[in-house]
């Protein structure tokens, strides 16, 4: 035998009346309604907590974008560089955009790639030799890396070491690409 509270005896077969009598029984529903709300907001705290733990990593050490390697794909997709200068320029040009978002003037870049895409079309026409493109891509490049130090100096300076993507882009087209075999990876 068990004793409620009111120290009344129970067998544990069948209430007498008492807490059925429509006082006891909302009092024990909201004990129950307030203790699965307990449970299901630790529930959602730990689910949250779990998935932010797993995103910190990953917001700590972002995976850096290679340029590069991005490059090396259009190369060898499209080998001729003029019987498939457009479609190389295009390649190049998706491959850039990796760095746009890291770039602290993604507009330069912009110049860039739209002077590609122009001269990759007189290539292919051959009405412009691949050395004269080169030529041309690596005077504007220099011109924009300039433009880009201009600018850099003239904001308040950020000390950080610039993404993997922008200091290749910052390193490509230097002025051997302009000479007769300056066809390497740097140059495109």
């Amino acid at each position: 035998m068990i004793e409620d509270r009111d120290g009344e005896a129970w067998d544990g077969k069948a209430w007498d009346g008492k807490a059925w009598d429509g006082k006891a029984w909302p009092k024990r529903a909201r004990c129950l309604v307030v203790l699965s709300l307990c449970v299901l907001l630790a529930c959602c705290g730990a689910a949250r907590q779990a998935i932010e733990e797993e995103a910190e990593p990953a917001a700590i050490n972002p995976t850096p974008v290679s340029l590069n390697g991005a490059l090396a794909d259009c190369r060898s997709a499209f080998p001729d560089q003029i019987a498939q200068a457009e479609a190389r320029a295009s390649c190049v040009i998706k491959a850039t955009e990796l760095a746009r978002p890291l770039l602290p003037f993604p507009e330069l870049l912009d110049r860039e790639n739209a002077l590609r895409k122009a001269l990759a079309g007189q290539v292919q026409a051959r009405t412009m030799s691949l050395l004269e493109r080169n030529v041309q891509i690596q005077k504007l490049h220099s011109q924009l890396l300039e433009e880009e130090r201009s600018r850099q100096s003239a904001a308040p300076a950020d000390a950080g070491k610039p993404p993997l993507a922008v200091a290749q882009w910052r390193q490509s087209n230097p002025e051997s690409c302009g000479r007769l075999g300056g066809d390497s990876g740097t140059c495109y």
